[in-house]
């Protein structure tokens, strides 16, 4: 082999030695973040790049110079760009494999590890005001719960009171009514056995001759004032019976009220205690 055809053909030898195994020519943008101005390029650890690898992105003047800041198996995300070469990189941006002189090589991450250090103070003190904002909204909105519970706290009182004096009224009813049901019990009992003796001697009357119309009225008229007695005591029995009902009805609609407050002052308490805890953390992560 000639001596000027042997030249060409080693230097193709060694392009192909030098070149890192597994690292395709056609390399390309295939994803971008722009919450942190990098880019991710399909090839990684499995092909040979190392945090020390150095990539440029486009071609001639515009050519970005990118190098992996976060390394994985397939793929690797650059270091944080300027606003410029961010922008002027889309997918399908070509991508190839190049050895930056020393000085470059340390240009370049030195500038992403300040455009880093810039981005992640961002995000902290972006992180720092929206824990801000959610801990004076959640103040406010844990000033305004307690506020529900003070008054929660009067109308338990009251129904506490208010259930005091329906069960303080239904103990005193329930002894008069059950006094007067009795009463009248034993009254509709008295009459109605009076009732039936009259009963029997107007019909032992009826038989006997001459007809006694006289000692018949009489008696019919006494059957009929028991009776009236007997319709009057019953509904008296009505109204004591109805009375006592109304008084546990109120007692119990009473008690009902002051359960359903004091499960509300409980549930009241917890939204209290989880929104304070939440407070808590949030001032710790703003600090």
């Amino acid at each position: 082999m000639g001596t000027k055809r042997a030249v060409p053909f080693l230097l193709a030898v060694l392009s192909l030695l030098m070149a890192s195994p597994g690292v395709a020519a056609d390399l390309a943008v295939d994803l971008k973040n722009d919450a942190s101005m990098t880019v991710s390029i399909p090839a990684g650890a499995d092909n040979g790049v190392t945090p020390a690898s150095d990539f440029e992105a486009g071609a001639g003047g515009s050519a970005v110079a990118l190098y992996p800041d976060e390394l994985f198996d397939k793929r690797f995300w650059s270091q944080p760009l300027s606003r410029e070469e961010y922008d002027r990189l889309g997918t399908g941006t070509p991508v190839r494999r190049v050895t930056l002189d020393n000085a470059a090589h340390i240009r370049v991450r030195v500038q992403g590890k300040e455009r880093k250090a810039a981005y992640r103070a961002r995000w902290e003190a972006a992180r720092r005001e929206a824990a801000r904002r959610e801990s004076d909204d959640l103040r406010r909105k844990l000033a305004g719960l307690e506020e529900r519970r003070d008054a929660l706290d009067v109308r338990i009182a009251e129904a506490e009171k208010a259930l005091a004096d329906e069960e303080g009224r239904l103990d005193w009813l329930a002894g008069s009514e059950e006094r007067d049901i009795d009463r009248a019990l034993q009254s509709i009992q008295d009459d109605a056995d009076r009732r039936d003796e009259l009963q029997e001697q107007r019909n032992a009357l009826a038989g006997q001759s001459p007809y006694p119309r006289g000692e018949i009225a009489r008696l019919s008229a006494e059957i009929r004032q028991l009776n009236d007695r007997i319709a009057s005591e019953r509904a008296n029995l009505r109204v004591s019976r109805d009375r006592k009902r109304s008084a546990r009805t109120s007692f119990l609609a009473a008690r009902k009220e002051w359960q359903n407050l004091v499960a509300d002052r409980k549930a009241l308490d917890a939204e209290i205690r989880g929104l304070d805890r939440k407070v808590r953390e949030l001032s710790g992560s703003v600090r």
